[in-house]
């Protein structure tokens, strides 16, 4: 019997239908599943049904990965591929496994010959990275600042040493309340001349992908409220 497969399934960053982000190929791929790795079930339910109205949610198995990121479940995951069934990985928003949880997965997966597909998707960090202007060839995923400081502006101070060394685009996410917060951050350490770009709630209806100078910003303010960003500081 030959093993199942691991498919890597995006899904919409927001609330963008899906045809504006998904190829009908994911459609014809998912539809087949019934056994899915995910962050939260309840969202995993709502994007298949909101991909498919049919899909047999009843007759699916789903595997939750906890906030602690528990994977207690793999042993019983990887029986099920050598089954030959084959598994979707979901996260929450956007591409598993990229500033998500999903990694583990995908690693067990490699380490028992099992064959990873990744499928055609949304990804927040890369396309505001080919947006904003900056340094596609050369670039760092930081994540998230520290939450207090001094340990934050150091930080940001650290970054904006990188890039005058480096010249690489250095790429930022943050939980929507504190945006205002690490944009400040980036207007009172950067130097005036770097550039700063805000992609504001990318592929969704109200998305604005912007690039101005730390000069700029500082005239020109960006009103944020609770839609996820990304932040690209760069040369």
């Amino acid at each position: 019997m030959s093993k199942g497969k691991l498919y890597i399934v995006p899904i919409n960053i927001s609330e963008s239908h899906l045809e504006r982000v998904l190829p009908d190929y994911n459609k014809a791929i998912v539809s087949e599943l019934r056994y899915f790795v995910v962050e939260k079930i309840k969202t995993a339910r709502q994007f298949l049904r909101k991909m498919d109205p049919e899909f047999p949610i009843n007759d699916s198995y789903f595997f939750e990965q906890d906030k602690h990121h528990d994977y207690s479940f793999q042993l019983e995951i990887l029986d099920d591929l050598k089954a030959g069934h084959d598994f979707g990985l979901l996260s929450e928003s956007g591409y598993p496994a990229i500033a998500d949880p999903g990694s583990e997965i995908v690693a067990m997966a490699h380490f028992a010959g099992i064959e990873v597909i990744p499928l055609v998707g949304p990804s927040s960090i890369l396309m505001a990275l080919a947006a904003s202007g900056m340094n596609g060839n050369g670039f760092t995923f930081n994540g998230y600042l520290a939450k207090k400081e001094p340990e934050r502006s150091k930080e940001v101070k650290d970054v904006v040493k990188t890039i005058a060394k480096t010249s690489f685009a250095q790429i930022f996410i943050e939980t929507p309340y504190r945006n205002e917060t690490i944009f400040q951050d980036f207007l009172k350490h950067a130097p005036l001349e770097m550039k700063l770009c805000v992609a504001y709630d990318v592929t969704g209806p109200e998305e604005k992908i912007i690039t101005k100078s730390i000069e700029d910003w500082k005239s020109n303010k960006f009103q944020f409220d609770k839609t996820p960003c990304v932040f690209v500081l760069g040369q």
